[in-house]
């Protein structure tokens, strides 16, 4: 809605009234939003072809699974004529065969799927079938490259790793050169995300190494256990970079070592718990991303495929840096 407005130059209430149909727009205003919303290839919520069924299904932590909720109850309720429907499991929770079986489930159902989920044959190979039955796949956030899906909408997340150890350089005390970083599940985006940052601390900054790998398992309990344990096994690092969820149970580890603020900690995904783990000191940077605008170009990938168009024109999305100062 924030595009619609500043292409039609008004504002997003009016884009509301007009899209809705509500009374009170005039003639002259209704034609600049309807006109911006060709000019941005995004149909009216009026239109009978954009009645479809959409569902989300994501595999991840609490706290990026209810942000991802959140932002498709938003998109839901500004095209109020599609059918949104949302479905998540945690990742200390998934079986891929069970998660598989979920997929080909929920697809029965829908026109499209949009989806987050961890790299496993398995998943893979229900993702293929689903699609030779028609039903198009879109990855959010994270990559199935060989699952046939029609598209990949994220952070070219290589980059965001290699973002992520520029701040870690720039930061970190030169006396402390050990840096922890913590995974979780085998997801593709991790995997790029540590792949960008190793490269970046070898060919920049060789001083810093990565000396272990400990894991969150995106949750608050993992990570705060396996912080705790390396920091009392090991003494304190000089930074920590999650490359996962778990942020909340890192930045309490620290804190209950008596180490916030001493150690540089950087992590992904701003949501309600890491935006105030910025603003108290718990955490110095966190990697974000446009979820709102992955949401709406990926039912926009599903709406071409399905009407056998070329799919729009997907920018990577890009890498944003969060820190106290910018996280509101």
């Amino acid at each position: 809605m924030t595009e619609i407005a500043r292409a039609s130059g008004c504002s997003t209430a009016t884009v509301d009234r007009v899209l809705n149909e509500r009374p009170g727009v005039r003639e002259v205003t209704r034609k600049r939003v309807l006109d911006a919303l060709s000019s941005l290839t995004i149909e009216s919520p009026t239109d009978a072809s954009s009645c479809l069924k959409i569902a989300f299904l994501s595999d991840s932590g609490a706290a990026f699974n209810q942000s991802l909720r959140e932002g498709v109850n938003a998109y839901q309720a500004a095209y109020p004529n599609l059918e949104l429907s949302f479905y998540s499991v945690l990742t200390t929770e998934v079986k891929p065969v069970q998660f598989a079986q979920q997929i080909e489930r929920i697809s029965q159902d829908v026109d499209g799927l949009v989806l987050v989920a961890r790299e496993d044959l398995i998943i893979n190979r229900a993702v293929r079938a689903v699609s030779a039955r028609g039903v198009p796949v879109v990855c959010v956030t994270t990559d199935l490259p060989n699952s046939r899906r029609i598209a990949y909408i994220g952070n070219d997340q290589t980059g965001a790793g290699s973002t992520a150890a520029c701040l870690m350089g720039t930061s970190i005390s030169s006396s402390n050169s050990r840096v922890l970083l913590v995974i979780s599940a085998p997801y593709r985006c991790q995997e790029e995300r540590e792949l960008g940052f190793r490269r970046v601390l070898r060919s920049e900054y060789p001083s810093l190494t990565v000396e272990e790998r400990v894991s969150s398992n995106d949750d608050f309990e993992y990570s705060y256990r396996n912080v705790r344990n390396y920091i009392r096994d090991h003494g304190p690092p000089g930074g920590i970079y999650n490359v996962a969820g778990g942020n909340t149970g890192i930045a309490e580890a620290l804190r209950d070592e008596g180490l916030s603020g001493e150690v540089t900690f950087i992590g992904h995904e701003l949501n309600s718990n890491s935006r105030i783990l910025l603003e108290t000191g718990g955490m110095d940077f966190v990697i974000g991303h446009d979820l709102d605008r992955e949401i709406s170009f990926s039912i926009e990938c599903l709406r071409a495929s399905l009407k056998k168009q070329d799919l729009p024109n997907i920018p990577s999305m890009p890498v944003r840096i969060f820190t106290k100062y910018n996280c509101f």
